[in-house]
């Protein structure tokens, strides 16, 4: 890929300048960050697929499931609220990304260390939540791994900012792979999930290290200072909206282990916890596989953010609509054709990558796509009016999303524990009504305030296309029957042809182009496909 400067002529405008720079920031970021979140991806579904086998039992993938999921809501706010308030002082220059480092580091000595201090002192109160003295020392020892992120993030935010997605990309690769490594290591060898969290503290330790190293301490620039209240007050309500929206990932998880919990009777305190332990890893492995169109359309929030943060994006109303128009179309056309692979048959699904014990997740599998589709568009909608300085707006649209799927997941598993029913599809349904609620708030806020929004045209032609694949799924032969089709080898051939009948319907209807997916393989993307990346 060519990464050199045009120089405008002269009888152009001085402005054309700043459009080719982030023409060409556009095109590194399409190639580099897609790279790298596809890799991180790939690690992390590998790390889910194996850590099962290497841990034993569905039980204690259960416990696993549950301690990630409480590091990795303050985790993810730290390093997303982060990378997102450095990439955004950091957007005016070579200067800019100096002072931001300085000051964010500044910053994360207080914010990343309390943090850390008060996870580790609330552990035995979440344990408390879920009905689980034993989770209290996995986490306190994952209070370190909060504080790690808390500065890594730094120096992710600061490349992000500077437009240098090659250093980005190469950090989330690096630490993908590390984290897989050693998690997998400490499970093998002690069969325990407080070993695979040590290796998970190890991993975040060094890339901390190596991301220094790579990225560099903040240099003595003449830039403009930039005050620790200033970015507090960017960040504060980025990180509230963040923490909001990571807590809607994992409470449906945290509401099954207590809920289900409590359901029990007749039982040993022992059996319970094996019990409920491996229903929430039957769930989480649900969660693992409908979660996977999120983590590859993560990759468009880091190219976006800093795109739209930049002045000569901001000052043209036009331009901004369209970039947000044609980064929704992309956003949903591609996560429906990996849910059109993962859901034609959520059951074969869960056995290809799974134990067999799994597959009684299919049934909420096929719903939590759903509900991944509607996070997905969510967060993207998120980081684009968080982008445009939407902070506090941004902030209560998650909150009030969080609110309602706190309730609608609550509601749902109880209602089904009453009638003595298996309470996975419930949790998902819950999950489902929440995250399409808070969609709809989003898509409406972006249309009063920037009359942009989701073409309608699309998400109709899109619908189209994953209703065809459906019924696809439908005729196929079930997981585990007799024939080939019936096999493993059946079901990644189903997932295939549903692909390719997904972009096959899309062509026909006119909703995706030869000539457009052309221009985006060659990655030269035009007009409004310049947003692909």
């Amino acid at each position: 890929m060519n990464d050199r400067t045009v120089s405008a002529p002269s009888s152009e405008p001085a402005s054309s300048a700043p459009t080719d720079d982030l023409g060409q920031s556009a095109r590194r970021g399409a190639l580099f960050i897609p790279l790298a979140k596809l890799w991180f991806m790939m690690a992390a579904l590998l790390l889910q697929l194996l850590l099962p086998r290497a841990l034993g039992s569905a039980a204690l993938y259960g416990v696993w499931t549950l301690v990630s999921s409480w590091l990795s809501t303050l985790n993810n706010v730290m390093i997303t609220a982060t990378i997102q308030a450095v990439a955004y002082f950091a957007a005016g220059g070579p200067s800019a990304v100096e002072q931001a480092k300085k000051t964010a580091l500044k910053m994360n000595l207080l914010i990343g260390g309390g943090s850390a201090a008060l996870f580790f002192l609330l552990a035995p109160t979440i344990a408390n939540f879920e009905h689980d003295g034993e989770l209290t020392s996995q986490l306190q020892l994952g209070s370190l791994i909060i504080l790690a992120y808390s500065f890594y993030a730094v120096f992710v935010g600061a490349a992000n900012g500077a437009r240098q997605f090659h250093k980005q990309a190469g950090l989330d690769i690096t630490f993908a792979t590390m984290r897989t490594g050693l998690v997998l290591v400490g499970a093998l060898m002690l069969h325990s999930t407080l070993a695979a969290v040590g290796g998970w503290v190890a991993a975040a330790m060094l890339i901390l290290v190596l991301s220094v190293l790579l990225v560099g301490l903040p240099k003595a620039t003449d830039g403009e200072p930039i005050s620790v209240r200033t970015m507090l007050g960017f960040g504060a309500w980025l990180a509230l909206y963040l923490l909001g929206l990571n807590a809607l990932m994992f409470m449906d998880g945290w509401w099954l282990k207590r809920l289900y919990t409590e359901a029990q009777t007749g039982l040993s305190p022992a059996e319970i916890k094996r019990t409920v332990d491996a229903v929430v890893g039957i769930y989480g492995a649900a969660q693992t596989v409908a979660r996977l169109p999120y983590q590859l359309i993560v990759a468009v929030t880091f190219v976006v953010f800093p795109l739209l943060s930049a002045p000569a994006v901001k000052a043209d109303r036009e331009r901004t609509q369209r970039y947000i128009s044609a980064t929704l179309r992309y956003s949903l056309i591609a996560i429906l054709g990996l849910v059109s692979a993962l859901g034609v048959r959520p059951q074969a699904t869960l056995r290809l990558l799974f134990p067999p014990e799994y597959m009684v997740g299919g049934a909420a599998l096929a719903i939590l796509l759903g509900a991944y589709v509607c996070f997905s568009l969510f967060s993207i909608v998120g980081t684009i009016t968080n982008s445009l300085g939407r902070t506090v707006h941004t902030a209560i649209i998650g909150l009030v999303t969080l609110v309602l799927s706190a309730v609608s997941v609550y509601a749902s598993i109880r209602y089904s524990l009453g009638l003595g029913q298996q309470p996975l599809r419930a949790a998902a349904l819950g999950l489902l009504a929440g995250m399409g609620g808070g969609l709809l708030l989003g898509l409406i806020y972006l249309w009063q305030t920037l009359r942009a929004t989701l073409p309608v045209l699309t998400l109709l032609r899109c619908g189209l296309a994953l209703g065809l694949v459906l019924a696809l799924g439908q005729l196929w032969p079930a997981a585990g029957s007799v024939g080939l089709l019936g096999s493993k080898i059946g079901t990644m051939l189903c997932a295939g042809l549903s692909g390719v009948l997904y972009l096959v319907v899309l062509l026909l209807s006119k909703e995706l182009s030869l000539q457009e997916l052309a221009l985006l393989r060659r990655e030269r993307p035009q007009g409004p496909a310049a947003v692909a990346s």
